[in-house]
């Protein structure tokens, strides 16, 4: 791994000074404001210096923006790298009020808003540009992803995704296969992160599915209690999973993805201003994410193969074998889709027309 491939830091301080340059102003200079920070946004997140070049989260930036579309009036108090809390803790923390913000996975989000689980549902979306579009929406802004978090107290900050991109399926060196069809996973443990989504999705095949919590994934993989899991480039990779593997299917069946959220009696006490400030640096900010995700995904994808790890794309052909095998559109996840909510999926499927 090399410092010119890899020095996302320089890649994330160069396009925000570019971007300030384009607005006229730096912003990354406080002393251009032109009042105190009469309001205090505490936000809470996971990713720190370990994982910044492989997950593109945009908080940086949106810190900078919108403190500078609030004049001053907001300080965007970051903490990164877990310092308040796992992700399964700062959503509490923001309900209670002891924080004002996080950025979590949608499948955290789904222990507080059901509905969530519907994006997991595989090939729901059959492109990264098709998710990123249909979450980007006026539609999908009015529908029950929003209202529903915010009937418990959340307000989902718009366009403020970290998407990761499509998950990989990841197989152990020691099981030494290949997968392109579903029935090669026939016989592998194939690790679930316990959500009922994948639970139905992997028993739709011959592999074994076991529920192994995210912290021990990796000895699982190593020593052979999981021989296969399915999670985004970007975290395989900060936490040196990837070394375990000695192959990885692109099957692009659903997305590792993160949402920020914010404490909703909080934010609407807010002065419009503010709140407007807030909004406008989460859009912004949303859309350096993904051009900085997509670059640090094809470099991962480079360092994967040149690590050994045989990188396989589906043809159209064994792409159709898997959605007719696992697709949402099987019988089996009628009854999920009843309990997450099917108004929820049907918009999901009519806003991509």
């Amino acid at each position: 791994m090399t410092n010119k491939t890899f020095d996302r830091r320089k890649f994330l301080k160069t396009s925000a000074i570019t971007c300030g340059a384009a607005l006229g102003t730096s912003l990354l200079s406080p002393s251009l404001y032109a009042a105190k920070p009469k309001h205090r946004l505490i936000f809470g997140h996971t990713f720190g210096a370990a994982t910044n070049k492989y997950m593109i989260t945009g908080l940086s930036l949106f810190k900078s923006l919108a403190e500078k579309y609030s004049d001053g009036e907001l300080l965007v108090d970051i903490h990164e790298a877990g310092s308040l809390g796992g992700q399964t803790v700062l959503p509490q923390k923001v309900l209670t009020g002891s924080i004002q913000g996080c950025q979590l996975s949608t499948g955290n989000f789904v222990n507080y808003s059901e509905v969530y689980n519907i994006l997991d549902f595989p090939y729901l979306f059959d492109s990264n540009e098709s998710f990123e579009k249909t979450i980007q929406t006026k539609g999908f802004s009015k529908s029950e992803f929003i209202s529903n978090p915010a009937k418990s107290g959340f307000q989902v900050v718009p366009g403020m995704w970290a998407n990761a991109g499509f998950r990989v399926l990841g197989i152990s060196k020691k099981v030494d296969r290949v997968v392109r069809l579903p029935e090669d996973l026939s016989g592998l443990k194939v690790r679930t992160n316990g959500t009922r989504v994948e639970d139905v999705l992997f028993n739709l095949t011959s592999a074994n599915p076991v529920s192994i919590a995210w912290g021990e994934a990796y000895q699982a993989m190593q020593q052979g209690a999981a021989d296969a899991l399915s999670v985004g480039l970007g975290p395989l990779t900060a936490t040196k999973i990837h070394e375990t593997l000695g192959s990885a299917t692109l099957y692009e069946l659903n997305f590792n993805c993160h949402i920020t959220v914010l404490n909703k009696r909080w934010f609407k006490k807010l002065p419009d201003k503010v709140q407007e400030a807030i909004l406008r640096a989460g859009r912004e900010s949303y859309e350096f994410q993904k051009q900085g995700q997509l670059q640090a995904n094809q470099e991962m994808l480079s360092l994967w193969k040149e690590s050994g790890i045989e990188v396989v794309t589906l043809t159209s052909e064994e792409k159709k074998v898997w959605v007719d095998t696992v697709g949402h559109q099987r019988k089996e996840y009628d009854s999920l889709k009843k309990a997450f909510g099917r108004s929820a999926f049907d918009t999901i499927i009519s806003l991509q027309g």
